[in-house]
Order: C-alpha cells, then structure tokens, then sequence
C-alpha cells in the first residue's frame, strides 16, 4: 500500500468514507494528505458541513399544512 495519495485517490476516500467506516490506515493517509493539500482539506470540510446539515435537517419535524 502507498502511502502518499493524489487528490483524485482522495476524492474518492472521501466520498467512500461519508459512507462507512473507512480502515485506519485509509483515515491515517487522507490525513497526511490532508496536512499537506489545502484543496481537499477544505473540499472534506465542505462535505462534512453538508453531511451534518443534511442530518439536522432529517431531525426537525416537517412543517403543518
């Protein structure tokens, strides 16, 4: 297994990641890679803002009609 990724590697990673549990060693390179790329630590960022805000909104109860 390599250890460094290119940003489409991670990309991928990422998506497979929102999921399910990916292994330690997959989590311990995107984060190195994430050190050390700027455009996928903030592209990860955005994906979890929206993960979380897409749970928030399956939380709230619909409103009355």
């Amino acid at each position: 297994m390599k250890i460094d990724l290119d940003c489409q590697e991670v990309s991928r990673l990422i998506s497979q990641g929102l999921d399910e549990q990916l292994p330690p060693a997959d989590r311990a390179r995107l984060r190195l890679h994430f050190v050390l790329c700027k455009t996928c630590r903030n592209v990860n960022e955005q994906m979890q803002f929206l993960r979380r805000a897409v749970r928030q909104l399956g939380q709230k109860d619909p409103p009355e009609r």
